[in-house]
């Protein structure tokens, strides 16, 4: 095994939080793996990972190292993805960030056209919030994401939407009457808050107005916060895209504001975007293209 490899093996059992769970999914034998990385800590000369009953986590030693293993290994990807590139070969393997809107709206279409052009380019989607994301790109586990224009992201931007924030309200409740809100409306209102203190559109949007809904329920899924929503049981918030997916009895609502939403592309560097991540791209830009003129239905 490489040195290199040796790295991805490492990372796997931390982010696995155990060397059997993490063997499984490299296909190894525990015991295999596990002289891999005693082999690994030999080299360097002291221990990465401190072993328990209950499972694995890195030495202080290996937190140390960790920024800089993620950068070895990013780089190895951007040197073999490069290689096979030069070799006529259309390989490579990406890690793509998304928010759960995107995920279910876009990326299906995206992945399917992708994946019948370059079948052996092997993609990775994480869906989660805008925290967890960003942390991705920064140390860069993500080859990229797909998420709202954020301003604590210092890499290259690439926009592609416009969208909003809408409220989700019970069709029987009163302000369900109106063709749009204010953000003090939602002061004191039961409220459903979805993915709680992942530094939301929704989570940022109540923040700027200084609304204090009554928050009565937390979901990590925006389905079932939706269905909560449609059992009377609070109101919540979503961007507009992703309210075009399901129908009930549920209003979907915008606010007075003038806010929006630029939902785009954020990687570390377009120039250094490895061959994979720029074909992908491309099919990005003309699949939300696509969708948005077929789909027509836009919050200006």
């Amino acid at each position: 095994m490489t040195e290199t490899n040796k790295y991805r093996a490492l990372l796997q059992a931390v982010e696995q939080g155990s060397i059997t769970a993490a063997a499984r999914e490299l296909e190894y034998s525990p015991s295999g793996l596990a002289r891999v990385l005693d082999s690994l800590e030999k080299d360097l000369g002291f221990p990465l990972l401190r072993r328990s009953s209950q499972g694995v986590e890195l030495t202080l030693e290996g937190e140390h190292l960790l920024p800089a293993i993620r950068e070895l290994l990013y780089w190895a990807r951007q040197i073999e993805e490069r290689s096979d590139s030069l070799k006529g070969l259309e390989q490579g393997e990406l890690y793509i960030g998304s928010y759960y809107s995107i995920a279910s709206c876009w990326l299906p279409s995206i992945l399917r056209d992708f994946q019948r052009d370059y079948p052996h380019i092997r993609v990775h989607v994480q869906e989660a919030g805008n925290r967890t994301l960003l942390q991705g790109l920064q140390n860069r586990k993500l080859s990229c994401c797909l998420f709202n224009k954020n301003h604590l992201y210092q890499g290259d931007w690439i926009p592609l939407y416009q969208d909003r924030v809408v409220a989700w309200v019970p069709a029987d409740h009163p302000l369900a009457q109106k063709k749009a809100i204010r953000p003090e409306e939602l002061d004191g209102q039961p409220f459903i808050d979805p993915l709680p203190h992942q530094g939301t559109d929704t989570e940022l949007f109540l923040k700027k107005y200084h609304v204090q809904p009554d928050i009565r329920f937390t979901t990590g899924n925006m389905y079932t916060c939706w269905t909560m929503v449609e059992a009377g049981l609070g109101l919540s918030m979503d961007n507009a895209l992703n309210s075009q997916r399901w129908s009930g009895a549920v209003k979907v609502l915008p606010f007075d504001t003038a806010d929006r939403l630029e939902l785009g592309i954020a990687l570390p560097s377009r120039k250094e975007a490895s061959p994979a991540l720029k074909k992908f791209i491309q099919y990005v830009k003309r699949t939300v293209e696509e969708l948005t003129r077929q789909n027509g239905k836009q919050f200006r």
